[in-house]
């Protein structure tokens, strides 16, 4: 019951929290996180994220999500808008990590920090795009179609750049040189060229594989349907792992095979309404919650005296990240559209649709924590800047595509 009653109130607060955001038509997510800030040592200190088991359901959380995050991403939608995706993601993430390497270098941050930072401010929020494009009937148009794909490439090549941080960090300083970093992109890009190949293998039409695995997990039933799939996913975490990218970048990219012409359509659409059940009924609130327990804005801001200098330097810190954060990605991308004869306006509305980091954002910066590759002054930055940027993206794209 020590265990049992402090995630019973975690989960009940954080659904509570979390369905009082979808109310006012923002993420569920930051209604969970807020709920653990509330509980934590930030505010009401009720329960401790050092509760023995909270860490391990907090990890299944990031498995799971990061599983169904893949499999919301269709590698073969890519052709129609490849183009102004390619240049708008690639000059997004240029310019956001520019950014976020500006704002490491003026604040004195460390290089892994700056990496991280940099790495963060790169990310684009999918769920949060195709949440607003729906509601505003735009998912089928060509801009959304193009906000879209440009998300979904700016993911890509995130989970790169983070595979390398990680890697990096469960290194050896000592043997850091030259020959460690090209084996180590060696690795990543042989792990990309396998999930590559995997996929192709099993969407080949006029091939055995696609048959031989549609008709194999077609007669299981629906619980060993998902084991099966689950086990794949677990599989390929385990080959990330092998080549020194880490498990939860298999995971991502295990999801990322997991589709309709690959399993079959009952298939899919059963294994995909179990994980988002299971993940958004229970590990994700407890994910976010933990997250939102691991922010201590004590040790960052005295409140007994507000105009500190602490308090200032703080507060100028977050501020001058958030304006970094939406201006290199806005321009970057809007820059993008330019590149690829996009009109001025649409352009600007990719710019703005691409800068919420949404539950990506949230998501690693706790990675980053609780691997130690941030502080609680980098972290608290980067929730902030999560939360204001999914916050503020809605309301300008609503504007300008009105």
């Amino acid at each position: 019951m020590e265990f049992i009653l402090p995630i019973l109130i975690i989960v009940v607060c954080a659904k509570i929290s979390g369905e009082i955001f979808v109310q006012i038509r923002q993420p569920p997510i930051i209604g969970e996180m807020i709920a653990g800030v509330l509980l934590g040592p930030s505010i009401l200190n009720l329960i401790s994220p050092e509760i023995n088991g909270l860490d391990v359901l907090a990890e299944l959380g990031i498995f799971f999500l990061l599983f169904l995050a893949g499999m919301h991403i269709n590698l073969a939608s890519f052709r129609e808008y490849s183009r102004p995706a390619i240049f708008i993601a690639i000059m997004g993430n240029i310019f956001a990590m520019a950014a976020g390497i500006a704002l490491g270098s003026i604040f004195g941050l460390d290089l892994m920090e700056i990496f991280f930072i940099a790495i963060v401010f790169s990310l684009a929020a999918l769920p949060v795009g195709v949440k607003i494009l729906m509601d505003l009937g735009k998912l089928e148009s060509e801009i959304g179609k193009i906000i879209i794909t440009s998300a979904v490439i700016d993911d890509i090549l995130c989970m790169f750049f983070f595979s390398m941080v990680l890697s990096i960090e469960g290194g050896n300083p000592e043997t850091m040189n030259l020959l460690y970093f090209s084996i180590l992109i060696i690795k990543i890009l042989l792990f990309l060229v396998i999930i590559y190949f995997l996929n192709k293998l099993l969407v080949m039409k006029d091939g055995l594989p696609v048959n031989h695995v549609k008709l194999l997990i077609k007669k299981l039933t629906k619980e060993s349907q998902f084991f099966v799939i689950l086990l794949f996913g677990i599989l390929l975490g385990f080959l990330g792992k092998l080549l020194e990218i880490s498990f939860i970048i298999g995971i991502f990219y295990a999801g990322t095979i997991i589709k309709k012409s690959t399993v079959g359509e009952g298939v899919f659409s059963n294994v995909q309404n179990v994980v988002s059940s299971i993940t958004s009924s229970f590990f994700s609130p407890i994910l976010f919650a933990y997250l939102g327990l691991l922010l201590d804005l004590s040790v960052l801001f005295d409140p007994a005296d507000p105009f500190s200098d602490r308090n200032i330097q703080q507060g100028v810190f977050l501020l001058t990240a958030i304006v970094f954060a939406m201006v290199g990605k806005g321009l970057g991308a809007l820059t993008g559209g330019v590149l690829a004869n996009m009109k001025l306006k649409d352009a600007l509305a990719v710019g703005i649709g691409l800068n919420a980091r949404g539950l990506m954002g949230l998501m690693i910066s706790g990675i980053g924590l609780k691997f130690g590759l941030i502080d609680m002054n980098v972290y608290a930055m980067l929730v902030t800047m999560c939360i204001i940027t999914t916050f503020i993206t809605p309301y300008g794209l609503k504007k300008i595509l009105s």
